[in-house]
C-alpha cells in the first residue's frame, strides 16, 4: 500500500538510529523511527506497522516492558529486539514476551536484514491467505478420525457395526496411518466405553516376562514374584485390550491368546484357578499376517480368530483428499498443545505439503505440522517451514532419490546380514540383536528364503 509504513524503528541511539534508517530505506522499505517508549507506543497505535525494531535499553522504558504491551494487543506485528545485553536470561524473556527475533548489538547488516525480510514476508502471507483454523474450530471429540473419501467412510460404517458387539477386530495398515486411533474410537463408541482401554506393546515387551503381562502371576511363580499381579486381560475388565503389532507375539503365547478367545478363560502364571474376561480383543498389525501364517510363524487358527472383522486403514498417500481437513485438525491440537497462534497456511506450504510421499503417514504429518508450526513464529504456517521439517525426517532426500521407508532400511539390513553370516540364523540374529523367532518373523514378512 502506497505511503503505508512497514517498520517502526524505537531506539535511542540518535547515530544508530539514523543509519538503521538510511540501511532500511536503502532496501525500498518504508520506515519511521522514534527515540522513545512513548513516542514509539503513539506511533504504533497511528501506523499500524508490519514490523517493530526494538532496542532495550530505552531512555524512559525498558523495550521489555513495551514488549508485551504491544504483543498482547497485536499478534501479527512482528518485533524484532535488539539489544547490548549478551545474556541468556534476557535473550529468554524476550522472547518468552513474544519477540519475533533477538538481534545483539553490534548489529550486522546481513542479520538484520534477513529478519526483517522473513518477518515482512510472514506479514505479506498472512494478507494473502484465508484462516484455516479459527477460535470456533473445536474437534468434535466423538469424530476424532478425519477423514472423507469412501474408504474412510467403509471404515466409519464398520465401527458403528462394532458398538453393537464385542467382536474381535484385525486392524491392519501402514506404521503411522492411525491404527491405535481407530481402535480407542472403537472403544468409546462401544457400550463399555467406561471400562479401560488397556495397550500391549508386542515390539516392546520382553518376551519371558510377556505372559506374566498378559495373564498376571501368582506370588512365588518366579524369582522377584514377591506379590500376586493382575494382567492385563483382567485389568480390561469387560473394556478392550489392544495388541499393537500382534505379528510380534511370540509363538507360545500365541496359542494361549487363541484359548483365551475360544473360551474366554486364562491361567495367571503359577496359578491354577483360571479365571475369565469378557474384554474386546483389537488387534493392530503393519505386516502380512496371511504371509506369516503361511510361514507358520503366526498361527493361522489364531489369524482366523483375530479377523472376525477386519478393517485396512489406507496410508496418507492414497487419501490426499483428506489433507486439508488433517492439517486443520493438526493445527488446532498444535495450537493449544503449544500456545501457538497458526491459523493460516501458506499456499506453497499447502504444496508442499501434498507433493511429500508420506512415508510415515499421519503420524509423519503431524510431527512436520508441529516442527514446522513452532519454526513460522506466527500466524502462518511458511513453506521454508514446512520444508526445513520435511528435510529433517529425510523426506527431501526421499522424495529426490527414491522414497526409501524404514521397513525398506529394515528389510535391507536384514538381508546384508544374513548374507554376512552365510544364513546362519542364530549369528544373524546376535548381530541384530534380536531373538531367533523375531528374525524369523522378519523374514517370513519379507518372503526371505535361503538361496539355493
Amino acid at each position: 500500500m502506497p505511503g503505508m509504513t512497514e517498520i517502526l524503528l524505537i531506539e535511542d541511539d540518535d547515530s544508530l538510529r539514523e543509519s538503521l534508517e538510511m540501511f532500511l530505506q536503502e532496501r525500498g522499505q518504508a520506515v519511521t523511527s522514534a527515540p522513545t517508549g512513548a513516542q514509539g507506543l503513539a506511533l504504533w497505535r497511528e501506523l499500524n506497522p508490519q514490523v517493530i525494531i526494538l532496542d532495550v535499553n530505552l531512555p524512559d522504558v525498558s523495550g521489555l516492558e513495551l514488549l508485551p504491551r504491544i504483543t498482547r494487543q497485536d499478534q501479527e506485528v512482528k518485533v524484532i529486539v535488539i539489544t547490548a545485553f549478551h545474556d541468556m536470561e534476557t535473550t529468554i524473556e524476550a522472547m518468552r514476551l513474544g519477540a519475533y527475533d533477538y538481534i545483539r548489538k553490534p548489529l550486522k547488516a546481513g542479520d538484520l536484514g534477513r529478519a526483517v525480510d522473513k518477518a515482512l514476508h510472514i506479514a505479506a502471507a498472512a494478507r494473502q491467505t484465508q484462516p484455516v483454523v479459527g477460535d470456533g474450530h473445536k474437534p468434535d471429540p466423538r469424530n476424532r478420525i478425519i477423514g472423507d473419501t469412501p474408504q474412510m467412510h467403509a471404515i466409519f460404517k464398520t465401527i458403528g457395526l462394532l458398538s453393537r458387539n464385542q467382536a474381535s477386530v484385525l486392524v491392519m495398515g501402514e506404521t503411522g496411518c492411525g491404527k491405535e486411533l481407530i481402535a480407542r474410537v472403537i472403544h468409546d463408541s462401544s457400550p463399555n466405553r467406561d471400562q479401560p482401554f488397556v495397550t500391549v506393546d508386542c515390539t516392546t515387551l520382553v518376551e519371558n516376562l510377556l505372559e506374566s503381562e498378559l495373564f498376571g502371576h501368582e506370588r512365588g511363580a518366579f524369582t522377584g514374584a514377591v506379590e500376586s499381579k493382575k494382567g492385563r486381560l483382567e485389568l480390561a475388565g469387560r473394556g478392550t485390550i489392544f495388541f499393537d503389532e500382534i505379528g510380534d507375539l511370540p509363538l507360545n503365547l500365541q496359542a494361549k491368546l487363541l484359548r483365551f478367545l475360544e473360551y474366554r478363560e486364562f491361567t495367571p502364571v503359577g496359578g491354577t484357578t483360571p479365571r475369565r474376561s469378557q474384554a474386546r480383543i483389537i488387534a493392530a498389525t503393519n505386516q502380512d499376517l496371511e504371509a506369516m501364517a503361511s510361514e507358520r510363524s503366526f498361527r493361522p487358527d489364531l489369524l482366523f480368530r483375530l479377523k472376525v472383522v477386519d478393517i485396512s486403514v489406507p496410508p496418507l498417500r492414497h487419501r490426499l483428499a483428506d489433507l486439508p481437513d488433517l492439517v486443520q485438525s493438526f493445527l488446532f491440537s498444535i495450537n493449544q498443545d503449544l500456545n501457538l497462534h497458526v491459523t493460516r497456511v501458506e499456499e506453497a506450504a499447502m504444496e508442499r505439503l501434498r507433493n511429500h510421499p508420506w512415508p510415515g503417514n499421519v503420524r509423519e504429518l503431524r510431527n512436520v505440522l508441529t516442527k514446522a508450526a513452532m519454526d513460522s513464529r506466527g500466524a502462518v504456517l511458511l513453506a521454508e517451514a514446512v520444508e526445513a521439517a520435511l528435510e529433517d525426517t529425510g523426506g527431501a532426500a526421499a522424495a529426490q532419490g527414491g522414497m526409501r521407508t524404514l521397513d525398506d532400511m529394515e528389510k535391507e539390513h536384514i538381508l546384508t546380514t544374513l548374507n554376512q553370516t552365510d544364513w546362519n540364523i542364530s549369528a544373524a540374529a546376535r548381530a541384530l540383536g534380536v531373538s531367533r523367532p523375531t528374525l524369523r518373523k522378519r523374514m517370513a514378512r519379507y518372503a526371505f528364503k535361503r538361496p539355493v
